[in-house]
């Protein structure tokens, strides 16, 4: 078994491959992610800003054509450079009662709360009273 050294950035597959589709990507992303935890508190939904930037890349395929991979990394490079001024702004003026928002061209996104990451949550299984454990129940098959 050989162990697996890359020294160049290799690209992931899915949504985050055509997102995060190159290293200064992923540097602004990690900026923009401390940021965003400085101002909100709480992480940033990378789910909800990959398919931020692939619904704005789709829309832009739509309009004008092109290849969605090479336009959402553009698209995310501009919105995670819109985001980094506002947060960074924010930060600096150590005010945590704005709503932060941005405008690029015909797209706005008015509140960037929106994208933070959400609780699981716990399972709503029933527990055994003794162990605490869960109590799974058996799948039943429907016959038709």
């Amino acid at each position: 078994m050989t162990i697996k050294t890359v020294t160049f950035h290799q690209r992931s597959s899915g949504k985050t491959g055509q997102v995060l589709a190159s290293p200064e990507v992923e540097r602004k992303l990690a900026k923009v992610e401390a940021l965003y935890a400085q101002y909100h508190g709480v992480k940033l939904g990378r789910v909800k800003f990959y398919n931020l930037a692939l619904d704005a890349a789709r829309q832009a395929k739509k309009d004008c054509g092109g290849y969605l991979q090479y336009t959402t990394e553009a698209i995310a490079g501009i919105f995670l450079d819109h985001m980094h001024k506002e947060l960074g702004a924010a930060v600096r003026r150590k005010n945590r009662e704005d709503v932060l928002s941005i405008n690029i061209g015909g797209f706005a996104l008015n509140n960037l709360r929106d994208l933070a990451k959400c609780s699981r949550g716990k399972a709503k299984l029933p527990v055994h009273p003794r162990s605490g454990k869960r109590i799974l129940t058996p799948r039943t098959q429907e016959v038709a």
